[in-house]
């Protein structure tokens, strides 16, 4: 087997491990909620037409800051205080004859194996790294079509070509996954998506939009049954409160409700509507 890494892996895993990177990967302080995610562009990718695209969806987001073009082992770098995530476009190119119809299909497909090397350097360096694909299923098959047919495979043989190629086009995006490399395929609207899975996998993501919200009667039985987990569902929490209250029990003597960073009378007010708080233990001023 050719080990493709072999000349690539050195150079770029030096360059991954070097003072410049980890130094735009570093900060002293810990970042705030608020403050931007800053993203730097390889010097190259910046010459590319769809680069005009990507920083317009940047500009557009004030959550990101866009700094000047530098050398990059990949095609883009985000940084938020320590944490980093690496970025990596394959699109779908229409080159001349001979040339690859597809960067992503052909990067992987051909024996080169741009992807392949890129992939395993990206394993082994700082920060997790994803490759972003703008386009879908349908714009993968026409890709590879486009590839057999271009090097002048036809009949049978061409379909045969490319089952082979889908195939190996789905391993190695299984493969990827394995190895904890994110494939992303976004047809609609994709920079800004790209934008989307960038801040949350930076700022560990945020599900409370979607938790559930049942009705002001079944919230205490949602809630003892997300407490308590599997063996208790909602219906069974349900049975369990009509002999029991949900309550909150102080920690301490010196415990208020009040007391609490970011809790003030009108949240003391939500909480005590929905738990049980035993009196003289929401605030300072009640006489216990």
């Amino acid at each position: 087997m050719i080990d493709h890494a072999r000349h690539f892996r050195p150079a770029l895993l030096a360059y991954l491990s070097s003072p410049t990177l980890i130094k735009l990967m570093k900060t002293a302080e810990k970042p705030s909620a608020h403050s931007q995610i800053s993203v730097f562009m390889d010097s190259n990718e910046a010459r590319r037409a769809r680069a005009q695209r990507i920083k317009a969806a940047i500009l557009k987001d004030d959550r990101f800051l866009l700094h000047p073009a530098r050398s990059l082992p990949f095609d883009l770098l985000f940084r938020w205080g320590e944490r980093a995530v690496h970025v990596e476009v394959k699109d779908f190119t229409s080159g001349g004859a001979g040339e690859p119809q597809s960067d992503y299909v052909a990067s992987i497909v051909n024996r080169t194996g741009h992807l392949y090397r890129q992939v395993l350097a990206g394993r082994e360096g700082q920060g997790p790294l994803a490759v972003m694909v703008p386009g879908d299923d349908d714009r993968v098959i026409q890709a590879i079509c486009n590839l057999v047919y271009n090097r002048g495979i036809r009949g049978q043989e061409a379909e045969e070509k490319i089952a082979e190629y889908t195939s190996i086009v789905h391993q190695f995006e299984a493969e990827c996954i394995g190895h904890n490399i994110q494939v992303w395929r976004l047809q609609a609207d994709p920079w800004r998506r790209m934008l989307l899975n960038v801040r949350a996998m930076l700022r560990d993501g945020d599900m409370a939009a979607f938790r559930p919200r049942p009705a002001a009667g079944e919230r205490q039985a949602v809630g003892l049954s997300l407490i308590c987990g599997k063996g208790v569902g909602p219906a069974r929490a349900a049975k369990i409160l009509e002999r029991f209250y949900l309550s909150l029990q102080p920690r301490g003597p010196e415990c208020y409700l009040e007391d609490c960073p970011g809790i003030g009378p009108r949240v003391t007010a939500s909480v005590r509507a929905a738990l049980f708080v035993p009196p003289g233990w929401v605030s300072r001023r009640e006489i216990r």
